[in-house]
């Protein structure tokens, strides 16, 4: 049972994008034609897999917040339980994918894979402004990628928000300073990966969640 979207919650879902192929296909059915057509574009079948079962499982979430159904002439419809409009991001990562959505504020929502051996530096100092790259080079090197990531994430997650993304050049802001009409989060989804959440505005709550099949487990925390 999907839970009830309160007006003061965030909702995060993690989604294990290697699900079994029965699955994927029944997803694939509910997405819209554009969604077919991209993810006929690659080339590989693990990497098209999971783009549908990423697409599927927020068109999943999303017909279970806004109580959709179809009304006598096959027409989609909003069910008799909606009130406030969901805004929704998603980002996927490898065998990840990381859902956000909330009641009448924007949200943004980033996930990453951590990788070892990655020229970090250098793309901080294209993309990072000159206090993250400044508070990056403090980090010890076994920490160095987790860092990196943590900026990198909390970056996206605000230009998407924003509606925006790299149209707002990322080195031309610092995330230690984005508050006020803004509230960013790490988020920590699965073991190997580093989220981030912006949401517009301050004290909401965040609920994280799984998706599945089953009854998801919550997990509670405050952000702003």
């Amino acid at each position: 049972m999907i839970p009830k979207l309160a007006p003061d919650e965030v909702h995060t879902w993690c989604v294990r994008l290697d699900a079994p192929r029965d699955v994927s296909a029944g997803l694939y059915a509910t997405l819209s034609p554009d969604e077919r057509n991209r993810s006929a574009r690659f080339r590989f079948d693990r990497v098209r897999q999971r783009f549908v079962i990423a697409h599927g499982a927020l068109r999943d979430l999303l017909g279970h917040y806004v109580g959709s159904r179809h009304n006598e002439f096959g027409k989609p419809e909003l069910g008799p339980d909606f009130g406030l409009r969901p805004r929704f991001n998603l980002s996927h990562s490898a065998e990840l994918a990381l859902i956000a959505i909330a009641a009448d504020v924007e949200v943004g929502v980033d996930v990453e894979r951590v990788r070892m051996g990655m020229h970090y530096d250098e793309i901080a100092r294209r993309f990072f402004s000159a206090e993250e790259v400044d508070e990056l080079s403090r980090v010890p090197g076994q920490l160095h990628a987790k860092a990196f990531l943590r900026c990198w994430t909390l970056k996206e997650a605000y230009m998407k928000a924003r509606g925006e993304g790299f149209s707002i050049p990322p080195a031309s802001f610092s995330v230690f300073h984005l508050a006020g009409a803004w509230s960013l989060c790490t988020l920590h989804p699965a073991p190997g990966y580093v989220g981030a959440l912006a949401v517009e505005g301050r004290g909401r709550r965040i609920c994280q969640y799984d998706w599945q099949p089953a009854t998801p487990k919550a997990n509670l925390q405050d952000v702003g």
